[in-house]
């Protein structure tokens, strides 16, 4: 026996198809989004300076997740010694007048990660790939 279907069941089954598609993409985006995050941050603790006797500057870097969904974004930063960051980051001259090199570690992290997460998601969001 052959089951008929309405149009209007038929528009309601694949809006609902495309719902779910929809989730699963926002889910390997989101994964994609931690995922490099933690690479960035990891990346960071290896090249960052390791100063700061018991706890290093280094080792003060954390990722933390803003929103969620569409709207999710992670920012890194240190939580204990911000004020540093841009100091090593692009040099400063000291007090005494003593100049004192940049030691670039959060640029080269983003520099080499982004590109790949970029053509991650867009690999994610045309394909599904992910």
């Amino acid at each position: 026996m052959i089951s008929l279907i309405t149009l209007d069941e038929l528009g309601f089954a694949i809006s609902d198809m495309v719902d779910e598609y929809a989730q699963e993409v926002i889910l390997r985006l989101e994964k994609k989004l931690d995922e490099t995050a933690n690479e960035i941050v990891k990346y960071i603790k290896s090249n960052a300076p390791r100063s700061g006797g018991s706890k290093p500057f280094a080792d003060s870097f954390v990722a933390e997740s803003q929103g969620s969904g569409i709207n999710k974004s992670i920012v890194i930063f240190s939580s204990e010694k911000g004020k540093l960051t841009h100091l090593l980051e692009f040099g400063f001259t000291h007090r005494s007048g003593k100049y004192v090199g940049p030691r670039p570690f959060m640029r080269p992290a983003y520099d080499l990660f982004t590109p790949k997460m970029l053509e991650d998601i867009k690999s994610i969001i045309e394909k599904g790939d992910g």
